[in-house]
């Protein structure tokens, strides 16, 4: 069964993408794949379908995002065109098993020129509202502005939304200070692509079927050696995991300096803190590793981070056609996919227990991931209860997964050195 919806909100226009949408939008055309975020919620019990109507309601109307649908030009380039006022629907479905309805969401195909980005359902077994399923196309909106979004939700809040929306977005970045803006981070780009080494070998030692592999390394050592480094040396959590990272790469591939993409939020620029929408880019840099001790590499990798995420606010058009014209010049083997993305939290687990113990607590294995395009090394770090979570994504025709793994352990072992030496 379907509930109408029906919603009208201020704000309303076209224009082309914003950077962070196109950055979304490359991400989609390189690996074959919406990249939808969302999830299930349980329902507090007497939650009706009106209240969750209202909600929808309340989401469409407040964010020009959710109003977003795209219009493709005659070149084929996707530009964004957002609606006053529209009308979307509520699924409930009876007895349906909430997972397989988020499933079912996520495998859909998506209509980009007449769909809403978000798709909301719910469960409902012997008249009770029971689970909350929502998808929202990564196309809308990235992780910060989901947490945005959901905050805001959960107190209804009614002050005009903060920031500037993808349609301002693009009127600033079409204009001479964007267009500033995007030279300066590409000149940035240039420069290290142009002196970088390929980060992995061409061909994987050992490939594995399907070629990507997805790892998980849970340790309540990270988090611990963390704080340590903190109280002790005054260390920045994200610059130390960026460091290890870095030493981890060097002592497992032989690769040195190290590239790496940074995925930055863009958040700590102007109108853009708390806006629900795409804003985030990669940045890219290079980590000197050589024979200096972790105070050294720790110094560089600030240096090589803080240009990085200077310089990760470009035209992603632009920069994918830097990227392009530099392998080619560089030969088959050059790829730029080598990526580090701290989504951790400014507060760090509490960890019961010695770091010796935490280390000997520490839990790694893989699973079969797909066949279809993916990133060559993609390492994601993620609060958990007492540990921090790093996810590794492997294509194993460029790095076998012992070889995954050892960078995964080695960062880990080399902030546990750190931390004990500082």
């Amino acid at each position: 069964m379907q509930i109408s919806v029906a919603f009208e909100g201020a704000g309303a226009g076209e224009a082309p993408l914003s950077w962070g949408q196109q950055d979304i939008w490359a991400s989609m055309g390189r690996f074959g794949e919406q990249l939808p975020l969302g999830g299930v919620t349980p329902l507090p019990a007497g939650t009706t379908v009106e209240d969750v109507a209202g909600e929808l309601k309340y989401l469409m109307s407040r964010y020009q995002v959710l109003r977003t649908r795209l219009r493709f030009a005659e070149d084929g380039s996707p530009r964004q065109v957002v609606a006053a006022a529209g009308t979307t629907f509520l699924e409930v479905a009876d007895d349906e098993d909430a997972a397989g309805m988020l499933a079912r969401y996520r495998r859909e195909p998506v209509d980009f020129t007449s769909d809403w980005p978000i798709r909301m359902g719910v469960v409902r077994h012997r008249g009770r509202l029971t689970h909350l399923c929502a998808v929202i196309w990564h196309l809308a909106m990235d992780r910060s502005g989901a947490a945005v979004m959901l905050r805001e939700v959960a107190a209804r809040v009614q002050d005009p939304v903060a920031g500037m929306q993808p349609l301002e977005q693009a009127g600033w970045q079409a204009s001479e200070a964007g267009a500033r803006q995007s030279r300066s981070a590409l000149r940035h780009w240039e420069r290290v692509l142009r002196v970088m080494p390929a980060p992995w070998p061409v061909a994987s030692r050992r490939r594995e079927s399907p070629r990507h592999w997805k790892g998980r390394l849970v340790s309540p050592a990270i988090p611990l050696a963390t704080r340590m480094l903190v109280e002790r040396a005054g260390a920045d959590p994200a610059t130390s995991l960026l460091a290890a990272f870095a030493v981890a790469v060097r002592r497992c591939a032989g690769v040195d300096p190290v590239p790496v993409l940074l995925v930055t939020s863009n958040r700590f620029r102007s109108g853009l803190a708390e806006v629900v929408a795409p804003v985030a880019q990669p940045g890219l840099c290079l980590v000197d590793v050589s024979d200096a001790d972790f105070a050294g590499v720790l110094e560089g990798a600030r240096r090589a981070a803080t240009a990085a995420y200077k310089h990760a606010y470009y035209d992603t058009a632009g920069k994918e056609s830097l990227v392009a014209r530099v392998a080619a010049e560089r030969g088959p083997q050059f790829r730029v996919d080598f990526h580090l993305n701290d989504r951790r939290g400014p507060d760090l687990p509490v960890v019961a227990g010695s770091l010796r113990q935490a280390l000997a607590r520490r839990s790694l294995h893989w699973m079969p991931f797909k066949d279809t395009p993916s990133s060559r090394v993609f390492v994601h770090a993620d609060d958990a209860p007492g540990a921090t979570v790093l996810t590794c994504y492997a294509d194993t025709h460029h790095v076998s997964l012992a070889e995954a793994s050892s960078v995964l352990t080695t960062l880990e072992s080399t902030l546990a050195e750190a931390a004990l030496r500082a």
